[in-house]
């Protein structure tokens, strides 16, 4: 919402209204529990404002009349032309002053603006299927900047405007200011006891051999409040009926919503299935919505494949807004370890490995989930200053990933390669080739000393945008921060994009493919920087599954490296300070480490072998 245009105005308090008959319901985006803000183009303009009613429950229903609300305090004798109306269509005509107003089919009636007004149209209007279209008008000065009362909303059919200055022409409204008109419009013949229903997700997955939770919504559509519903339900050939109780009874206001969900039984065998469900009954009488039943498609595999998305992060040590995606990186491992899969592209530091990212980066810090959706890595898609790249993140997790992927890495005997195995397991049977493999090594542990490994830092000039603890090492920190340890670091990977051949074309569903790959890490090459490295047994490698119709990450998997026994590296903080003594594998006490296999005996009697580079 624009500053300017929708500002919260804490001392309006207004009532949803009086006493409404039996029969009665009240139609609108305020109900009584939104916050209310005002609205307006802070012109002196003549407003023409309206809401449409389009509904089949509620064809041959009448409408009766209207309740409008303007601010509080306000000269409302300034106000001038008023008048509410009906119309089939929004039509405008030229008033006496040659200006383009509103022009009513059906009705248009004077009223006089108070601050809270219900208006009682002097003839009751038939709604018809065609819909019907309920509005107000006034002309306000420009002392009368922001007249119109609102709530929060997105939905055009709520909010449509046209004004003498601003918008020539009728148009819905929301989606440019995020607003809903909180007018309200009385609807007399509605059954007492009735309510809609809509599936939270149009499709959903499931598993053959287990139960599948499935939310609803239910819209209160009825002259009661929404206390219970019965409902049958029905998936693959199997019904059963059910009933539920709302905690907190759902008001009597013409699409107020609650939520509740529905356990469909187990298939038996995989496939797509329709999920119904059908309102029978509110508040234990029968249902007098037209329209009472919902349904989704439900894919059934015979097994769920865990997703992992990759997050992948692009940063480096000039950079001084990048710390926020150090510190989100560290938080979401703190939280997940290796169910959180992330890769960490440095550019111009000491620990560059390439400036060919798999993602388009305009800009440090940036990040992207699977390789096509850009983020944030501390903030997520909600940029508040706080830590909610989990929020994020979990919303790519929690998709169907078309394989399961499991994979093992181990560095071989004489540390120079790494073999990496991965077990791809389709859910779906696959004949096009669609997907094949990608890896990236990333290193944990990283240090060193110099202005390349200093990491450049503006958050103390920040700290109250900043406020959460875990961002404190930085809020309140120098300018430049030194000694930083450094995780999840691109050392190296298979190429840019997937591995042709990777995987096979044709794979049966419910079948497990094999695959190796060998990174060379004897020293630097194409693929490697082996310099880079600095603990052989902080390392891990990404197996991701790439779609190879669009680049994108479909499933990704984090393995540690591990290291055979015989070649071990001392990087814990408590060896690296304690006196070293070398030795070669013959036994021969060396004045410093040669190249090759060492044994190396710590002050403290532990003894290593390791090998040095």
């Amino acid at each position: 919402m624009r500053k300017k245009q929708i500002l919260t105005l804490a001392v309006l308090s207004l009532l949803a209204g009086g006493n409404v008959s039996a029969q009665q319901v009240i139609y609108g985006a305020y109900s009584g529990d939104e916050t209310l803000h005002v609205w307006g183009t802070e012109k002196a303009e003549h407003y023409d404002l309206a809401i449409h009613i389009k509904d089949a429950n509620l064809v041959g229903k009448k409408v009766t009349g209207v309740r409008l609300y303007f601010p509080q305090g306000i000269d409302y004798t300034a106000l001038t032309e008023d008048s509410v109306f009906l119309t089939k269509t929004l039509a405008l005509q030229k008033n006496a002053a040659g200006k383009k107003v509103s022009k009513a089919d059906i009705l248009s009636e004077p009223y006089t603006p108070t601050d809270s007004l219900e208006y009682t149209f002097s003839t009751p209007y038939t709604i018809t299927e065609d819909g019907v279209y309920a509005g107000y008008t006034f002309t306000a000065p420009d002392t009368i900047q922001t007249p119109v009362i609102v709530v929060q909303g997105s939905n055009n059919e709520n909010f449509y405007f046209h004004g003498t200055r601003s918008v020539l022409k009728w148009k819905g409204y929301s989606a440019s200011t995020g607003a809903e008109l909180a007018m309200q419009v009385l609807i007399d013949g509605v059954p007492y006891n009735a309510a809609a229903l809509s599936a939270d997700a149009a499709s959903t997955y499931a598993q053959s051999d287990k139960t599948t939770d499935l939310s609803y919504t239910v819209y209160n559509q009825g002259a009661a409040p929404l206390k219970s519903i019965d409902y049958t339900y029905s998936v693959a050939g199997k019904s059963a009926e059910g009933h539920y109780d709302f905690s907190t009874p759902v008001k009597a206001h013409y699409n107020k919503s609650g939520k509740f969900s529905v356990t469909f039984p187990t298939t038996d065998a995989a496939g797509n299935y329709t999920a119904s469900v059908k309102i029978t009954k509110v508040n234990g009488e029968a249902n007098g919505d037209v329209d009472p039943s919902a349904s989704s498609t439900l894919q059934v595999f015979d097994f769920l494949t865990k997703k992992r998305a990759l997050l992948e992060e692009y940063t480096g040590t000039w950079c001084g807004f990048c710390p926020r995606g150090f510190v989100g990186l560290e938080h979401m491992n703190a939280l997940y370890g290796n169910d959180f899969v992330c890769a960490s592209y440095h550019n111009a530091d000491a620990m560059q490995f390439t400036t060919d990212y798999p993602s388009v980066s305009n800009g440090f810090p940036s990040a992207f989930i699977d390789r096509y959706h850009e983020t944030d890595a501390y903030c997520g898609d909600n940029y508040d200053g706080h830590f909610n790249i989990d929020d994020t993140y979990a919303l790519y997790n929690n998709v169907l990933a078309p394989a399961e992927l499991n994979a093992t890495a181990a560095l071989s005997e004489d540390g120079k390669s790494i073999a990496v195995t991965t077990n791809v397991k389709f859910a779906a049977a696959q004949s096009a080739g669609q997907y094949q493999l990608s890896y990236v090594l990333t290193a944990d542990g990283l240090t060193g000393t110099g202005s390349s490994w200093d990491q450049h830092n503006y958050y103390p000039d920040y700290a109250s945008q900043y406020p959460d603890d875990d961002m404190k090492e930085f809020t309140q920190g120098k300018s430049t921060v030194s000694g930083l340890t450094y995780n999840f670091v691109v050392v190296g990977w298979s190429g840019k994009s997937y591995i042709a051949n990777s995987l096979p074309d044709a794979v049966a569903a419910n079948a497990s493919t094999t695959s190796t790959y060998t990174f060379d890490v004897s020293g630097d090459n194409s693929l490697v920087k082996a310099s880079l490295i600095q603990h052989k047994d902080k390392l891990h490698v990404v197996a991701m599954l790439i779609d190879t119709t669009n680049g994108h990450v479909v499933n990704a998997v984090k393995i540690p490296v591990s290291v055979p026994t015989a070649i071990r590296t001392i990087n814990d903080e408590p060896a690296n300070m304690m006196k070293k003594t070398y030795y070669s594998v013959d036994g021969r006490k060396l004045a410093q480490p040669q190249k090759g296999l060492n044994i190396i005996k710590l002050e403290n009697g532990k003894t290593f072998k390791a090998v040095m580079e």
